[in-house]
């Protein structure tokens, strides 16, 4: 097998080095602007995240003697390297989700329930909805997990049903709030009776 010749390391070199650093620059762009229960459609931003890690491995074997500064580079990128992917490993395994996407339970139109990508107590799932490329964080809900929900925009409530084993109420499902807006009282008691299932009475605050 021939050995890969000076200007074809270097142009590798090149694109790996413009791939690191545009998907560095729009990691931090997203670390501003987004939450940290929001994310990427499809997952784009964990793609984004896995090519600066791995394009920073890449350059670390490709980098040698022939390059300018190509101390001061290996050692940037065998740093880069090791210290993220230590703090994703660290993370992921604290339940962070930093490498990988949260899992999708259900959805419903433009709605979807996901896990919750931090430690905060009880709140184990959020309300996000598709936005353009972006699934927009709504509403967090303190349940271990959803079977389905069903949204009723025109009465600012989401209906989660669980198994009983996931459940904090004795009915399968519970009416929540959405957008924190305060619904209609009657419209909501009506759905409750409609549907069989149980108000969350404190988030609703009536």
């Amino acid at each position: 097998m021939k050995k890969m010749s000076l200007s074809n390391r270097h142009m590798i070199v090149k694109c790996l080095f413009a791939i690191h650093i545009i998907c560095l620059a729009i990691c931090a762009f997203l670390l501003f602007t987004l939450s940290r229960s929001e994310h990427l459609r499809w997952g784009l931003g964990y793609i984004i995240v896995w090519g600066t890690i791995l394009s920073a491995l890449l350059l670390c074997f490709l980098i040698n003697k022939q390059f300018k500064h190509w101390l001061l580079l290996k050692i940037y990128c065998v740093v880069f390297f090791l210290a993220n992917a230590t703090l994703g490993v660290v993370t992921q395994g604290l339940g962070l989700d930093t490498l990988f996407l949260p899992p999708k339970y259900c959805s419903d139109g433009d709605y979807l329930i996901r896990r919750r990508i931090d430690s905060e107590p009880f709140v184990n799932i959020v309300l996000l909805k598709n936005e353009g490329i972006i699934e927009k964080l709504i509403a967090t809900y303190y349940y271990p997990t959803a079977d389905s929900i069903k949204v009723y925009e025109d009465k600012g409530a989401i209906v989660i049903y669980c198994s009983k084993d996931n459940s904090y109420t004795d009915s399968l499902g519970c009416i929540e709030p959405l957008y924190n807006h305060l619904a209609n009282e009657n419209d909501i008691k009506a759905l409750a009776r409609e549907l069989k299932v149980d108000i969350d009475r404190k988030s609703f605050q009536f």
